[in-house]
């Protein structure tokens, strides 16, 4: 049994947290905020249901990074990525070369930007990996009751340096079972969350659901013309990722890993995913399909295209629009390559920094 330290207490912080505590490990959870843990207090742990059964309480609850994170085998970051840009600059400042922080899910650049702290502090980075989305599809039904649909078959991961993913993938082991594949690099995982390749084209196009506050079950908002955008949208990234010379997962390869679904049409295999999860549709503006999946995905797969003269104008016009709708400038809130400090640098750089992180 190890020390795990779980970053953030939604959905997925709360399964990770309540799933190790009932494996028998030592888990510590951070949030901000106080208030976030007392829902756990009052229900006398983490309720998970559905593939994973059982209350697990963790053994300490604070909002201190540097308790949170000492001596800790693994620290797992399962916050919004929003939230990503200032807890990487403390763990910077709390966390020593021998331990392991996995961002799950990450989204592109999560890594760099942990890397680049690390560098700006003048510190000795710890080892650093990265999921392209998360080992379990969960949702909070009530407080500190989490419904888990799946633990995925199969995820891929790597770390910074690229060259010890298979000592993140051994690591991990005691803690999430042989789950973990490696994958080429962190931009490879970054560029494979599939997120906002899923999510945004039914919510902008099912639009006045959103405003209504229907909360339809996503999936069902996945028409054939909408599930064409789906993987129009899609060959816009794998354009991108080849271009860059890394191995990213398509949208429907990771349907197959992470699900099994391999047959039927687009909307079929949709179905077969996520169909007994029935999660809904956003419900405000402020959703995370919104907030996290356009300024932490599809602008910093924008910005970094731009930057190497690779076309996606159907990224952009999701950017656009959804700038529109949600009445914020996405393109100036969102991650870009000048915010991760690759400015200016060509493929063979960006590589590097991905790979290597930046020293």
């Amino acid at each position: 049994m190890g020390t795990i330290t779980v970053i953030g207490a939604g959905n997925v912080g709360q399964t990770i947290a309540g799933h190790m505590t009932l494996l028998g490990h030592s888990v510590r959870m951070f949030s901000r905020w106080e208030r976030e843990f007392q829902p756990i207090r009052d229900r006398g742990g983490i309720e998970l249901f559905g593939e994973i059964n059982g209350i697990g309480m963790p053994d300490l609850f604070t909002t201190d990074i540097g308790t949170a994170t000492e001596n800790a085998d693994v620290v797992v970051v399962a916050a919004p990525a929003f939230a990503h840009p200032g807890l990487s600059e403390s763990l910077a400042s709390a966390l020593e070369p021998d331990q392991l922080v996995v961002f799950q899910p990450t989204v592109l650049g999560s890594g760099v930007e942990l890397s680049r702290h690390f560098a700006l502090a003048d510190r000795q980075p710890c080892l650093i990996a990265e999921s392209a989305t998360s080992l379990y599809t969960c949702r909070l039904k009530d407080s500190a009751k989490v419904y888990v649909g799946a633990v995925k078959d199969s995820i891929g991961i790597s770390s910074i340096p690229s060259s010890r993913t298979q000592e993140v993938i051994d690591r991990l082991v005691p803690f999430f079972g042989e789950h973990y594949s490696p994958a080429a690099d962190s931009l490879a995982v970054g560029l494979s969350n599939s997120n906002p390749i899923y999510h945004v084209p039914p919510a902008v196009l099912n639009f006045k659901t959103v405003e209504d506050s229907e909360r339809l079950p996503q999936h069902e908002l996945v028409t054939p013309r909408i599930a064409e955008a789906i993987d129009a949208l899609d060959q816009e990234r794998l354009s991108l990722s080849s271009i860059l010379h890394t191995d990213t997962t398509g949208f429907w390869q990771f349907l197959a890993d992470a699900y099994g679904v391999t047959e039927g049409s687009f909307v079929e295999r949709v179905v077969q995913g996520y169909g007994r999860q029935a999660f809904p549709e956003p419900d405000s503006l402020t959703h995370r399909y919104f907030t996290e999946d356009i300024p932490f995905g599809l602008v910093v797969w924008s910005s970094i295209a731009r930057q190497i003269g690779v076309p996606m104008p159907l990224t952009d016009g999701f950017i656009a629009i959804s700038s529109v709708l949600c009445g914020v400038d996405f393109y100036a809130e969102g991650r870009t390559a000048e915010s991760l400090g690759l400015a200016g640098a060509e493929v063979d750089d960006i590589l590097d920094v991905f790979r290597n992180g930046v020293r």
